[in-house]
Protein backbone atom coordinates (compact mmCIF):
# COMPACT_ATOMS: atom_id res chain seq x y z
CA UNK A 1 0.00 0.00 0.00
CA UNK A 2 1.47 3.35 -1.01
CA UNK A 3 0.40 6.59 0.56
CA UNK A 4 0.78 9.97 -1.03
CA UNK A 5 2.77 12.56 0.94
CA UNK A 6 0.88 15.83 1.30
CA UNK A 7 2.69 18.88 -0.08
CA UNK A 8 0.88 22.04 -1.21
CA UNK A 9 0.23 25.71 -0.62
CA UNK A 10 -2.52 25.69 1.98
CA UNK A 11 -4.30 27.42 4.81
CA UNK A 12 -3.76 25.22 7.84
CA UNK A 13 -6.38 25.50 10.57
CA UNK A 14 -5.34 24.44 14.05
CA UNK A 15 -7.25 23.62 17.19
CA UNK A 16 -7.71 26.84 19.10
CA UNK A 17 -8.97 28.73 16.04
CA UNK A 18 -5.52 29.60 14.67
CA UNK A 19 -4.77 29.72 10.95
CA UNK A 20 -1.38 29.39 9.34
CA UNK A 21 -1.12 30.24 5.63
CA UNK A 22 1.94 28.75 3.98
CA UNK A 23 3.54 25.93 2.07
CA UNK A 24 2.58 22.77 3.95
CA UNK A 25 4.37 19.45 3.72
CA UNK A 26 4.12 16.20 5.62
CA UNK A 27 7.46 15.34 7.27
CA UNK A 28 8.78 12.84 9.77
CA UNK A 29 10.38 14.44 12.80
CA UNK A 30 11.52 12.78 16.02
CA UNK A 31 10.04 9.47 14.89
CA UNK A 32 6.55 10.78 14.11
CA UNK A 33 4.58 12.42 11.33
CA UNK A 34 4.23 16.18 11.52
CA UNK A 35 3.10 18.96 9.23
CA UNK A 36 5.75 21.52 8.31
CA UNK A 37 4.34 24.94 7.39
CA UNK A 38 6.63 27.52 5.77
CA UNK A 39 4.88 30.88 6.27
CA UNK A 40 6.03 33.56 3.80
CA UNK A 41 7.03 36.83 5.47
CA UNK A 42 8.59 38.47 2.40
CA UNK A 43 9.39 37.50 -1.17
CA UNK A 44 12.55 35.62 -0.22
CA UNK A 45 12.01 34.72 3.42
CA UNK A 46 9.72 32.42 5.37
CA UNK A 47 9.21 31.22 8.93
CA UNK A 48 8.92 27.48 9.54
CA UNK A 49 6.56 25.95 12.10
CA UNK A 50 5.89 22.25 12.81
CA UNK A 51 2.58 20.81 14.01
CA UNK A 52 1.60 17.36 15.18
CA UNK A 53 -1.36 15.77 13.47
CA UNK A 54 -3.47 15.98 16.65
CA UNK A 55 -3.22 19.80 16.50
CA UNK A 56 -4.77 19.97 13.02
CA UNK A 57 -8.40 20.87 12.48
CA UNK A 58 -8.38 21.36 8.71
CA UNK A 59 -6.04 21.84 5.76
CA UNK A 60 -7.43 23.88 2.87
CA UNK A 61 -5.28 23.69 -0.28
CA UNK A 62 -5.01 27.10 -1.94
CA UNK A 63 -3.04 28.91 -4.61
CA UNK A 64 0.30 30.51 -3.76
CA UNK A 65 -1.21 33.93 -4.48
CA UNK A 66 -4.03 33.43 -1.96
CA UNK A 67 -1.66 32.10 0.70
CA UNK A 68 0.87 34.93 0.28
CA UNK A 69 -1.88 37.56 0.36
CA UNK A 70 -3.30 36.10 3.57
CA UNK A 71 0.15 35.84 5.17
CA UNK A 72 1.14 39.41 4.28
CA UNK A 73 -2.21 40.88 5.38
CA UNK A 74 -2.44 38.79 8.53
CA UNK A 75 1.06 39.26 9.82
CA UNK A 76 2.55 42.23 8.01
CA UNK A 77 5.99 41.15 9.20
CA UNK A 78 7.54 38.16 10.91
CA UNK A 79 4.80 36.18 12.70
CA UNK A 80 7.07 34.93 15.47
CA UNK A 81 6.31 36.57 18.83
CA UNK A 82 9.97 36.23 19.82
CA UNK A 83 12.86 36.24 17.40
CA UNK A 84 15.61 33.68 17.93
CA UNK A 85 18.99 34.78 19.20
CA UNK A 86 21.51 35.59 16.47
CA UNK A 87 25.25 35.79 16.77
CA UNK A 88 26.71 39.23 16.26
CA UNK A 89 30.13 39.97 14.86
CA UNK A 90 32.81 40.34 17.53
CA UNK A 91 33.30 43.98 16.53
CA UNK A 92 29.68 44.76 17.43
CA UNK A 93 29.93 42.98 20.76
CA UNK A 94 33.12 44.81 21.67
CA UNK A 95 31.56 48.20 20.90
CA UNK A 96 28.56 47.37 23.13
CA UNK A 97 30.78 46.83 26.19
CA UNK A 98 31.32 49.92 28.27
CA UNK A 99 34.70 50.27 29.99
CA UNK A 100 32.83 50.84 33.28
CA UNK A 101 31.36 47.33 32.97
CA UNK A 102 34.78 45.68 33.00
CA UNK A 103 36.21 44.38 36.31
Amino acid sequence: MTSEVFESWAIVELMGHRKRPGYAKEVELAGGKMLRVDIPVSDGESVTEFYGTSALYAIRPATEEVVRDMAYRGYGVDPRPIRPVDYRPQSQIASDVDDDDLP
